[in-house]
């Protein structure tokens, strides 16, 4: 299973995918779109929307916490924008990765979460489709999507883990 790191690109690379994301959907590209689009790819790999608002506030001042919302959402339905739920109940997004081809599609992958930083890594491969036969035998339900969300303790905070517990 490879794991990579995804949002750790140069922000006007991720910023220029998605504006034309937009564009290519016949979207238009508002000073709104835009500050939210640039706020998402200025921050760290994740950001929750009150966090967007915030930083989008730097690129549009008078941006208000509804077009953040429906920014969001259309990002989202076009496929460039993921959302990460949290066992805390808090949601926050990412640029969805690219993968090369026609259209920009986004590559199918999911994400492991630390529990102490919220550091969050998008790793590739998924065996969930063999689980979708299997619920579709049993309940004759048509899967059409999924979600999955690991969570854990990274290699950072487990290296503190563990000092903290050689001091005591």
């Amino acid at each position: 299973m490879k794991i990579e790191k995804r949002c750790q690109f140069l922000g006007d690379r991720q910023t220029g995918r998605l504006l034309a994301g937009l564009a290519g959907a016949g979207r238009s590209d508002t000073r709104a779109r835009r500050a939210v689009v640039q706020a998402l790819c200025a921050g760290p790999d994740r950001s929750t929307p009150a966090e967007l608002l915030e930083r989008g506030r730097a690129f549009h001042p008078r941006l208000a916490p509804v077009t953040v919302y429906r920014t969001l959402d259309l990002l989202r339905s076009l496929g460039l924008v993921e959302r990460l739920h949290h066992p805390d109940g808090c949601s926050s997004f990412m640029p969805a990765p690219s993968s090369p081809g026609p259209g920009h599609r986004t590559a199918h992958g999911h994400h492991v979460t630390c529990e102490r930083c919220r550091r969050t890594v998008g790793f590739s491969g998924c065996a969930i489709e063999s689980l979708a036969r299997t619920a579709r035998a049993q309940t004759g339900f048509t899967v059409h999507s999924h979600w999955l969300e690991l969570t854990g303790l990274c290699p950072d905070c487990r290296r503190t883990e563990a000092l903290r517990g050689r001091a005591s």
